[in-house]
């Protein structure tokens, strides 16, 4: 880290290469597939950039998720002006469902799809961060809290707001989701 800190370019690029896929699939989480590799990019031109005055080395991965989510946003307020609406498909990030018949039905998946995505676009950056975090990426309330800069209360009542959000778009009742407690 101390090399790279002091603009060692091969130093910093084997850090990029230890974060590459943990920033990437925060990237696809929030922004779809199609504008990750961007984003991706951003964070990392922002983390060379910064790297010199990050105070706490140890910190540099959380340090650098912050960096993606908070480029993330920024994309979807960018390309929400633009009239673009990305889609959250978090492409690998999404662990396949267990198929125990041979022949899958995805029926019910395509349909599903085609409810929430609409659903999902309307949602502002903030709460699509949020629920990318927690739902696509599996991050625990803690872990998205501090990947987001929040208090793990602050990010518990977001998430609830980012879920009546999502079900009032989709048309269901909304209903009070008791988030898993912080360690």
């Amino acid at each position: 880290m101390g090399l790279a800190q002091a603009r060692d370019r091969d130093a910093f690029e084997m850090l990029v290469e230890q974060q590459l896929g943990d920033v990437h699939r925060i990237a696809v989480a929030i922004v779809g597939p199609a504008d990750a590799m961007d984003v991706t990019q951003e964070t990392f031109v922002v983390a060379w950039q910064q790297l010199p005055r990050l105070r706490n080395p140890d910190a540099f991965a959380g340090w650098l998720r912050r960096i993606c989510v908070n480029h993330a946003r920024q994309w979807l307020r960018r390309t929400r002006r633009r009239g673009v609406v990305a889609s959250m498909d978090g492409g690998d990030a999404i662990r396949p469902m267990e198929v125990t018949d041979q022949r899958p039905d995805f029926r019910g998946a395509v349909e599903a799809r085609a409810i929430l995505e609409p659903a999902i676009g309307r949602l502002n950056p903030d709460q699509r961060a949020l629920l990318a975090l927690h739902y696509t990426l599996g991050y625990s309330i803690a872990e998205t809290a501090e990947v987001l800069g929040i208090r793990v209360g602050t990010a518990k009542s977001r998430l609830n707001a980012g879920l009546t959000a999502l079900r009032t778009s989709i048309g269901t009742p909304p209903v009070t989701v008791e988030p898993e407690a912080a360690p």
